[in-house]
Formats: structure tokens, C-alpha cells, sequence
């Protein structure tokens, strides 16, 4: 009998991992962290400990106790979840996101991870930028199209997110079939790869779909808003860009690589140059983003921003451009600046105050979908506070890379799977629709028609 075991997504948006399993091969899609927020064990001021990450997590209940799914060397001497399991596994990969790939450095290093080629690539990039989840750096193989494990297989099926190589699996197994969706969205650049996906699966006994944008409450009298597009982002950002008479600042996730590159040449056709810290800077030079410009040694940096520098470098040929923080104070409208929000206070080498700015000038965060994501991260509050006492306004632009609540529900109707599993999403009751719905609990498992065996 095919099982099915839901190990994260439960009432959080993230720390997807679903298990299919068969007595002879396991499947687990995803090995993701759930956003840090102001409920987490692990949220600042608390570190982890280096070396002890999986242990401390899983003492803590963190981490899902899934037998021979971990790297010995990470738990404790003799723990019975070191014990291997004899049926073939496999991991696969959505895409490049913390909350579903924060926990591959976990794994066993004999358990193989397949990811789309971007993904891939991207995860290099990451784990170059010194930006990569706890634990050791897993080796993922690209694939395109279909991997067998055993008697389940599993396709790869690209969608719209906000990242490069997102993607759904469509998992077939003796008892029949199970369509994920990793992250999607239906209004970026056309959409063209989801509606792919919706056309592929169609008719699955079961499919497990995220539900990030139901876990927000809307006004019952707000009018229904398209996500803004790509070109509005771009318009609004020159906007802001154009009203400030002096620096600019920008708040966009780097690993959308996509907007990071439009963002860059936005920013030169408007006079100014883009400046990202050090492993941001590195990642996108390592996934082969042109143009990229970082700080000088002049810029005071955590020891892990120059780092990451001379490594991308040293990976990829070219150099990345930097600047100095003079020539930025001596002329701060020729800058966009990303600011390093783990070093809140590095905000004070820029020209942010009296002398090098005038009292009352206009200076945007250009908030583009970046950290903090939001009032769920526990820096969010934090961080709004160092903006205001610096007289910095905050300029929302940004645009979700998840469908929206009308989106997924057609979607779930033109799939018409035989079950539908709503995850990743602090409200995935607020999926109503009308096929079979299964709200699962953690750990237990179930049939592909969302009977719970256990």
C-alpha cells in the first residue's frame, strides 16, 4: 500500500516535507525550514550551534523524526533515527526556497536530490554567498523529466514562482498518482508554466497544493486585486527613485534573480547604480548575473560578505564591480542601496543623517517583496522601528510570488483531483472547494484517497 506522511507545512507557510511511500521505495518532496517567526524557538537573539543544529532541533521537537532520512554524523551516537531503511530513497526538490530547501544539509549524504538545472545551479549559488541552510552541502542532480525510484516515479513539472527552476512533481506510484505543487502562482510574466502544470495533472487521486496568500485576511469589501506585474514593479520603484533627491534604498529577496536583474539595469536607465552586500553580490555574479556591484573594503562588512566574494569570483570568471562608501556619501543620488538587514545598524555609515542629509529629505525603502517579509518575521516590528528613527519611508512595491486565494480555487476545480491536501499556510481550512478535502495532521499517514492508516 502507497502511504502518504505530511513531516511539515502544517499550519505554517514552509517546512514542507511530504513522504510517498511503498514497501519498497520512499519518496520525499521537499526538505524545507519553516520561516523564522516571533513564535520560533531558534528566532534571534538565539544561534544555533554550529555542529549541533539537527540535534538541538529535533530535542526540541523542530525537526521530524524520520528514520534513515538523516546524516548519522549529525545525530547522536547509536540514535535509532541513524538506522537506515532498506527501500530505495529519494529527495526531490521544488525549488531554491528556505522553507523547502532549509534542511538538505541534513540529509543522509548517500540519499540522492534531484532539483530542476536552475535550481541546481542556483544552489550552488547559495551555498558560495555562504547563504545556505545548517548542515552540510548536499550534491542535487538535475532532471527534466521523469526519475524512477523504485515503483514510484516522478516527473517534474515546471511553475510560475519567484525563482528560478520552480516546480510541481506529479509523483505516480502502484496505487495511483499525487500532484504537488511547491510554490505557484498564476499571474507572473503570463503564467505559461502553470497553467502547464494544471493541464498535466488533471485528475490525480490526490493533490497537495500550498495555500501561502488564504493565510491573510482581506477585507470583505476590498475590491479583488490582480498581484502587480513585473513592469508596475519597475514603474513604481522608478517612482520612488525619481522623488528622492538623494539615496535610495531597496529591500528585494536576491535568490529572484529574474527581478534582480531588471532591478539592476531599472536602476541604470534612472542614473544610479545598485549596490547589494557582499553574498548577495556573490550569489547573482555566481548564477551569472551581469552587472553586479558590492562594497569596497572602505564599507565595514561582516567577515562573511568578503568572503563570499573572493569565492564567486574565484568560481565564475569576471570581476564583481564595487564602490566605495565615499564616493556613495559624496554623491548619494547616483545609488540604490540593499541593505544588509541581518546588520541593522551598518544603516548608520550611510548618509542617512545630518551632515551628509538635509532634515526632512524624502528617502524610500523600496520594499520589493524582501526581508523582512513581513509582520509574521520576528525582525519585522524591529526593523520598521530603525526606519522610522531615521526618518526612512517605507514604499511597498512588491508583489506576492503565491496564487491568490481566487487562483488556487480554480485551480483545485480545473484539476479536480480526487482529494485535494491544502499546506504551507497559517489558514489551509480556508480552502473550500468542492472535491474531498483532507486537512492533515503531523506525522500521520494516509491513503491517496485521504484514508488515515495510522
Amino acid at each position: 500500500m502507497t502511504t502518504i506522511e505530511f513531516f511539515g507545512g502544517i499550519g505554517v507557510i514552509g517546512s514542507s516535507k511530504i513522504m510517498v511511500s511503498t514497501p519498497t521505495a520512499r519518496v520525499l518532496l521537499d526538505m524545507g525550514l519553516d520561516i523564522p517567526s516571533d513564535q520560533d524557538l531558534f528566532r534571534a537573539p538565539v544561534r544555533e550551534r554550529p555542529g549541533f543544529e539537527l540535534r538541538d532541533r529535533l530535542a526540541v521537537g523542530y525537526a521530524p523524526a524520520m528514520p534513515g532520512i538523516y546524516d548519522p554524523a549529525q545525530l547522536d551516537p547509536g540514535a535509532t533515527l541513524a538506522w537506515s531503511d532498506d527501500r530505495l530513497t529519494a529527495v526531490f526538490l521544488s525549488h531554491a526556497h528556505l522553507d523547502h530547501d532549509g534542511a538538505l544539509g541534513f540529509l543522509r549524504p548517500d540519499i540522492p536530490v534531484y532539483a530542476h538545472p536552475d535550481t541546481v545551479l542556483l544552489e550552488a549559488a547559495i551555498f558560495a554567498s555562504g547563504t545556505s541552510g545548517p548542515g552540510s552541502q548536499p550534491e542535487l542532480t538535475p532532471m527534466t523529466g521523469t526519475v524512477a525510484v523504485g515503483d514510484i516515479t516522478v516527473e517534474a513539472v515546471p511553475v510560475d514562482h519567484d525563482i528560478p527552476g520552480a516546480c510541481g512533481f506529479l509523483v505516480t506510484t502502484p496505487d495511483g498518482t499525487l500532484a504537488y505543487t511547491g510554490d505557484i502562482n498564476f499571474h507572473r510574466d503570463g503564467a505559461k508554466r502553470s497553467r502547464g502544470f494544471v493541464d498535466r495533472v488533471a485528475g490525480v487521486d490526490m493533490l497537495v497544493t500550498e495555500t501561502t496568500m488564504l493565510s491573510f485576511d482581506m477585507p470583505a469589501d476590498a475590491p479583488a486585486l490582480e498581484p502587480r506585474s513585473e513592469a508596475e514593479i519597475l514603474d513604481l520603484s522608478a517612482e520612488a527613485m525619481t522623488r528622492a533627491p538623494g539615496l535610495a534604498l531597496l529591500s528585494m529577496y536576491v535568490r529572484d534573480v529574474d527581478r534582480a536583474r531588471r532591478l539592476i539595469a531599472h536602476a541604470t536607465a534612472h542614473g544610479r547604480v545598485l549596490v547589494w552586500p557582499g553574498q548577495s553580490a556573490a550569489l547573482l555574479h555566481h548564477f551569472g548575473v551581469e552587472g553586479v556591484t558590492t562594497w569596497d573594503r572602505s564599507r565595514p562588512q561582516t567577515p562573511g560578505h568578503a568572503q563570499a566574494v573572493v569565492r564567486a569570483e574565484a568560481a565564475v570568471p569576471g570581476t564583481i564591480r564595487t564602490v566605495s562608501l565615499d564616493a556613495v556619501r559624496a554623491c548619494p543620488s547616483s545609488y540604490l542601496i540593499q541593505p544588509d538587514v541581518s546588520d541593522v545598524p551598518s544603516l548608520l555609515d550611510l548618509p542617512l543623517t545630518a551632515p551628509h542629509r538635509p532634515p526632512g529629505t524624502f528617502v524610500p525603502y523600496i520594499h520589493a517583496q524582501g526581508e523582512p517579509l513581513g509582520p509574521f518575521m520576528a525582525n519585522w516590528h524591529t526593523y520598521l522601528e530603525w526606519l522610522d528613527r531615521l526618518d526612512i519611508t517605507f514604499v511597498s512595491i512588491g508583489s506576492t510570488g503565491h496564487a491568490t486565494g481566487e487562483a488556487l480555487h480554480k485551480m483545485v476545480t480545473d484539476i479536480h483531483p480526487g482529494v485535494v491536501v491544502p499546506i504551507h499556510g497559517f489558514r489551509p481550512e480556508a480552502l473550500q472547494v468542492d472535491v474531498p478535502r483532507l486537512l492533515p495532521e503531523y506525522g500521520a499517514s494516509y491513503t491517496l484517497k485521504g484514508q488515515r492508516i495510522r
